[in-house]
């Protein structure tokens, strides 16, 4: 039997465990699942899973931890302390996957402590999206020895359709910052094109379908010209650029520490708020 433990069942965590849950398998799958939500662990349980009822407790009765919450302060709260994951994962000898897109020196500075407690952590963020995480069909880019990401491939294969090693510990999460920034840069010229079109009496759907076919070369924009296409365009909420501007912060600091400029992504992160917050 296969135990797998999944904190943080928000937008990308509840759309893992749902793939996991409904996904056939030839072996035995048990999830359990661990969030402050109550409408969030109401549906995990309407989907089969097995609510824990503190993160402690996930991480005694589980193989692999996977770790989906926001941002740093959040994976430090969960993992730290006598009732957190690092703590019971020394009882049950699991694995703790960092899936959120945090800083590496989170995750380094938290594998140290747990390494003292005989744990084992491992930066592992995903890629490709709610809708990929439901398919089974994430990305999901390892940081750290070989060795430990192929002791948690049995279980990152339920929901990740790539499994690989990127390199020692914190490269998983340096690769994830440098995947999302193309996205979010992405993002913004694609609506500088769609003002430009517009103001050139440029006719909106014709142009969508011009991008679209040409894009099966040039590559996809974050789904921008895949769904109905507005000017101004539509507000993505201020979760959404929460999110961003903690991705591409994340992008910068990396550069900062590898003495690497870039301004691209510095005027991503002051404009991606004006494009797309409410």
């Amino acid at each position: 039997m296969t135990r797998l433990g999944i904190i943080g069942l928000g937008n990308m965590g509840g759309a893992i465990a749902e793939g996991v849950l409904t996904g056939r398998w030839d072996d035995d799958v048990t999830v359990m699942g661990y969030d402050v939500s109550g409408a969030a662990m109401e549906r995990f349980t309407e989907l089969g899973g097995t609510p824990a009822g503190s993160v402690g407790e996930l991480a005694r009765r589980v193989d692999l931890v996977a770790v989906v919450v926001i941002d740093d302060d959040q994976v430090r709260r969960v993992c730290r302390g006598d009732g957190g994951v690092i703590a019971g994962a020394a009882e049950s000898g699991a694995l703790v996957a960092i899936h959120s897109t945090v800083l590496p020196a989170t995750v380094i500075e938290l594998a140290a402590e747990a390494a003292e407690m005989g744990v084992v952590v491992i930066d592992a963020p995903v890629t490709g999206g709610a809708g990929g995480a439901r398919n089974r069909d994430l990305v999901v880019i390892c940081g750290g020895d070989d060795a430990h990401t192929e002791r948690g491939r049995p279980h990152l294969e339920r929901y990740g359709a790539l499994v690989v090693n990127v390199g020692p510990l914190g490269a998983g999460l340096r690769a994830k910052l440098a995947r999302n920034l193309i996205s979010y840069a992405e993002m913004v010229v694609a609506q500088e094109a769609i003002s430009l079109a517009a103001a050139s009496g440029v006719d909106l759907r014709a142009f969508a379908a011009i991008v679209n076919h040409s894009d099966r070369n040039i590559g996809p924009h974050m789904g921008i010209f895949t769904r109905p296409i507005n000017h101004p365009p539509p507000a993505l909420g201020g979760s959404f650029v929460q999110v961003a501007h903690k991705d591409l912060g994340g992008a910068l600091t990396l550069g900062q520490e590898l003495g690497i400029d870039l301004p691209l992504t510095s005027l991503v992160d002051q404009h991606i708020a004006a494009a797309f917050g409410e």
